[in-house]
């Protein structure tokens, strides 16, 4: 029993370090979550970036920015930032809102440095880092846990040249694909295609063990029937 209680003592340890932890999870139909400042140690490897340049809406143009991190957990992390060309006198942008996350599990975090350089991603002229890290900006996820949000608060991007902060959501997907969208918006809307967390697929060999596993189980159900059958006769 002792043996048992402490490899069990050990498992959850082991856990608990495997999970980064700072992680502010982001559940279907909550809102108003501050998010969790990113630790840099579980980055990861880049998969694919895009920056969309300039986009227009009726009352600002500016730029989506958004990457997809294979993270050191071993799942995908989403990166997403908004970035100002020209905005209309008093208007502001309020938030960004990505699509696609329905049945994964989601962690919000941010990143307020320039992380990749002369990358996609900046740090300049950000008025989320006027505070502590998430400064006012929260999370928020829809009831069906589809759609995830980062609202501003009090850091809305105003005035030319602003960016925000760069906003992950970290997930348990470990494959993805080109089928979300990524919205910004205040009191227009500009949007564009984006990456999203999907299932994944089988490998054909995996197929193949799977197929030669369910002929094996109805091989013996059969047998089993045969075997029954002789049993019943023989009685």
């Amino acid at each position: 029993m002792k043996r048992i209680g402490f490899l069990a003592v050990a498992a959850a340890i082991g856990v608990a370090a495997a999970a980064p932890a700072s992680a502010t999870i982001l559940m279907p139909g909550q809102s108003s979550i501050r998010f969790s400042a990113f630790d840099a140690s579980t980055r990861g490897t880049l998969l694919e970036s895009i920056n969309s340049g300039t986009t227009g809406a009726t009352t600002y143009t500016g730029s989506l920015r958004s990457a997809v991190y294979r993270n050191t957990l071993g799942t995908l992390d989403f990166y997403y930032q908004v970035a100002i060309d020209s905005i209309a006198r008093g208007d502001e942008v309020f938030n960004l809102t990505t699509a696609g996350f329905l049945g994964f599990s989601v962690d919000a975090l941010v990143d307020g440095t320039n992380f990749d350089g002369a990358g996609i991603f900046t740090a300049a002229n950000n008025p989320n880092l006027q505070g502590p890290p998430g400064s006012t900006t929260t999370a928020s996820r829809s009831g069906s846990g589809a759609i995830v949000r980062a609202d501003f608060g009090d850091n809305g991007l105003e005035a030319a040249g602003q960016t925000s902060a760069t906003y992950i959501f970290r997930t348990d997907a470990t494959n993805y694909n080109l089928g979300g969208t990524f919205t910004t918006q205040d009191g227009s809307v500009a949007q564009r295609a984006n990456f999203q967390p999907v299932a994944a697929v089988p490998e054909p060999a995996t197929w193949g063990m799977m197929l030669l596993g369910f002929g094996g189980i109805g091989f013996a159900v059969r047998r089993g029937r045969k075997t029954m059958a002789r049993m019943a006769f023989a009685v």
